[in-house]
C-alpha cells in the first residue's frame, strides 16, 4: 500500500503542534507516521503525519514539536485500514488533508498535555504500548516536491 504526497513550494503554516508520533514508512527526509489525537474526551483517533527528519532521528516513538502545514496525500484511506489490521484502531482521519510537521524539535519528554499527546497517553492506557516494529515497512511512501 503506498500513500502519495505533493508537496507545494508555498505553504501557510497553521501553528505549532507537539504530539507522539509512531514511524512507518519513509521517503528522502520524510517519514510517514502514526500518531493519535485527543478528538473527543478520553480519544484516541488514529491520523496519518508526514515528518520532516533532516537527520534521520526518527526511528522509534518519539515526542516531537514543529510547524504545522496540511498538505494533500492519496491512499490515507487504504493507508488506515491496512494500519487497523494490524494494532488496534478504533476511529481515523478518513480525509486526504494530513498535518506535515516542518522544522521538528525531538524530545524525550512531552512538554504538554495537546491533544497530539494526550491521544497517545489514552491510547496506550486502552490497548498498551503499540508493537511498531508490525508497523514498519507495511505502507510505501513517495513525496513528490512540486516546482
Amino acid at each position: 500500500m503506498e500513500v502519495r504526497v505533493k508537496l507545494k513550494p508555498l505553504a501557510r503554516v497553521l501553528g505549532r503542534e507537539e504530539l507522539i508520533v509512531i514511524p512507518i514508512a519513509e521517503h528522502g527526509r520524510f517519514v510517514l507516521t502514526l500518531n493519535f489525537y485527543e478528538d473527543v474526551e478520553d480519544g484516541r483517533r488514529g491520523r496519518l503525519v508526514l515528518v520532516e527528519d533532516r537527520f534521520g532521528m526518527l526511528t522509534q516513538v518519539r515526542v516531537i514539536e514543529g510547524d504545522k502545514v496540511n498538505v494533500e496525500a492519496e491512499g490515507v484511506r487504504e493507508a488506515m485500514e491496512v494500519l487497523s489490521k494490524v494494532i488496534r484502531i478504533e476511529r481515523w482521519n478518513m480525509g486526504k488533508i494530513i498535518p506535515l510537521i516542518l522544522n521538528p524539535e525531538f524530545r524525550n519528554e512531552p512538554r504538554s498535555m495537546s491533544r497530539g499527546v494526550r491521544g497517545y497517553v489514552n491510547y496506550v492506557s486502552r490497548y498498551g504500548t503499540p508493537d511498531t516494529e508490525k508497523l514498519r515497512g507495511i505502507l510505501t511512501l513517495l513525496v513528490e516536491e512540486v516546482l
